[in-house]
């Protein structure tokens, strides 16, 4: 136990203090704070684009079709930061100024000979590329609304009435779907802990590998078993890769509070959704503990068939396949939980800790069905740990030619 603890303190003190992993993880922090400050850095280029002054308009009513009513325009043009001013002036005077961008457009209000219906024409510096078509709508809407009013005030319609016509209508939208369907949570739920699992496991290899490399691996040996060093580096690694894991959702939990304006707040609704008690998650870092153990003594085991680091990447593709096969098996069948193929993907193995956790986290999987998994994957975790022991206790001195599986096989036997 003595010896395990060495090798642990070791193994992590050797990654927490290198260049890549403190260079890796402020990196990682940094893009999550960005991503987080999007929305604030659109609005400030947004706040950039803006005239700090008003937006200038005239408005000209020759034939008096609203008449003294029309003053109250320059009320809603305010509510929507626009100076709109109400002249009589000669509109050959109001284009030069127009040209001369003192004044953004002028509008004439008018009547359609042919209809007797109020039209407006639109004057503007712009092209047929500007906004001017979204600001003649929105004058529009302004002229119609006091013409609405106007004729409610002759009708001698209440003040109370004429508030409720002209009030916005809220609409508040709701999917059926998502009562029933949380599969993007178990597809999230999936893609983390794949990464979790899978590459964390891949760091014991790397380990292996290098010190294999360095001869570190020799005098490692000859102070302790072979066994006590797998075991050893696979918890180092698992706490390493677990504590930058929670440091970069902390970042992003406190990024997302902070910088997140609550009106973009999407992920609160999503969390509301998902069934968090002591026990679901407790489950989670059951599943992650054990599929890590899965993958990363694969890993070490591998790692110790090599005698160059430059030879681990070819050695760890079968790990590398099984790894992506279960991950794409248990991401694909999260869109229907309740499949057969979802079922199989939160009990085989070597997918059910990136597929059972998203099940959960959704509400989706029963009690039987989690106790069978974690069944599984535990006596999976146990047959594979002894295995890979004994392959890693004949296989990390080896040095030469990459050991096949056969003679992996071979060496469990005799170990």
């Amino acid at each position: 136990m003595k010896d395990i603890l060495t090798i642990l303190k070791y193994t992590i003190k050797e990654n927490i203090t290198k260049k890549a992993f403190i260079i890796t993880t402020v990196i990682l922090m940094i893009m999550i704070i960005a991503i987080c400050n999007i929305p604030n850095i659109i609005e400030i280029f947004e706040n950039e684009d803006t005239v700090a002054e008003n937006l200038k308009f005239i408005v000209i009513d020759e034939e008096k079709i609203i008449g003294k009513d029309l003053n109250a325009i320059t009320e809603l043009g305010k509510a929507i930061n626009w100076d709109i001013e109400v002249n009589t002036t000669n509109t050959e005077k109001i284009i030069e100024k127009i040209r001369e961008n003192e004044i953004d457009a002028m509008v004439e209000i008018l009547k359609n000979e042919e209809t007797g219906m109020i039209k407006l024409k639109y004057t503007s510096n712009g092209s047929m590329f500007a906004d001017d078509y979204t600001m003649s709508t929105q004058f529009a809407e302004m002229i119609k609304s006091l013409l609405v009013n106007k004729e409610l005030i002759n009708s001698n319609v209440g003040a109370e009435t004429i508030n409720l016509i002209n009030s916005e209508i809220e609409v508040e939208t709701k999917y059926l779907d998502d009562e029933n369907d949380n599969f993007g949570v178990a597809m999230v739920a999936s893609f983390i802990l794949f990464f979790a699992v899978y590459f964390y496991g891949n760091t014991v290899a790397v380990s292996v590998s290098s010190e294999k490399t360095s001869r570190v691996m020799e005098t490692l040996v000859t102070s302790t078993t072979p066994t006590n060093i797998i075991i050893g580096k696979t918890i180092a690694m698992g706490i390493v890769g677990l504590g930058q894991m929670l440091l970069l959702i902390l970042t992003a939990f406190a990024s997302y509070k902070l910088f997140i304006p609550a009106e973009l707040d999407i992920v609160s609704a999503m969390i509301g959704k998902i069934n968090f008690s002591v026990t679901s998650i407790a489950i989670c870092i059951i599943y992650f503990i054990l599929g890590y153990t899965v993958y990363a003594f694969l890993n070490a085991v591998t790692g110790a068939t090599v005698s160059k680091v430059e030879d681990l990447q070819s050695a760890q593709t079968p790990v590398a396949l099984i790894a992506l096969i279960s991950f794409y098996l248990a991401y694909f069948t999260a869109t229907v939980p309740d499949s057969g193929a979802s079922k199989f993907a939160s009990i085989f193995p070597f997918s059910s800790a990136f597929s059972m956790p998203g099940r959960i986290l959704a509400g989706g999987a029963t009690a039987g069905e989690i106790a069978m998994s974690i069944a599984i994957l535990l006596a999976t975790a146990v047959v594979l740990a002894v295995i890979s022991i004994k392959v890693y206790s004949g296989a990390v001195l080896h040095y030469g030619k990459r050991l096949n599986l056969k003679e992996l096989l071979k060496l469990s036997r005799e170990k």
